[in-house]
């Protein structure tokens, strides 16, 4: 009698088991990034419909590019709640809009100041470290 009721508690189990991995793998799924290599390996597509749902629910400063990207190792809910996470003037200085009392353009730098930092390339390069016991 004990024998049978393990048998059944066993077939209850595996009965539950195979309903839950049938219902995880009826999710699309990411096409994942693992493996892959940025300079030879073709990327693989990103559904355009995961695209659109990310979009939903991802700020628009967000630009397409990134979220394929993103698509590639998560879900359209996944992404959106990775992204929620980020403050709204981090968001917008990640995609180069600036808010708030920092949000003055970048100076460019004087000619003075790039003759500068090459006198110091220069120095940087004449240092005997980068000799590596070659002495002529």
């Amino acid at each position: 009698m004990t024998f049978l009721l393990l048998l059944l508690v066993a077939v209850a189990v595996a009965a539950l088991l195979l309903a839950r991995r049938s219902r995880s793998s009826a999710a699309p799924r990411p096409p994942g990034t693992a493996g892959l290599d940025e300079e030879v390996a073709e990327r693989p597509e990103v559904d355009p419909a995961a695209v659109a749902a990310a979009r939903a629910r991802i700020s628009a400063d967000v630009p397409d590019e990134v979220l394929s990207d993103a698509l590639l190792d998560a879900t359209p809910k996944q992404l959106a709640s990775m992204l929620a996470a980020v403050p709204a003037e981090v968001m917008a200085g990640a995609v180069g809009r600036p808010t708030g009392a920092g949000a003055a353009q970048p100076q460019q730098a004087s000619r003075e100041d790039l003759a500068s930092l090459k006198k110091v390339s220069e120095s940087v390069d004449d240092l005997e470290i980068w000799s590596f016991g070659d002495k002529k």
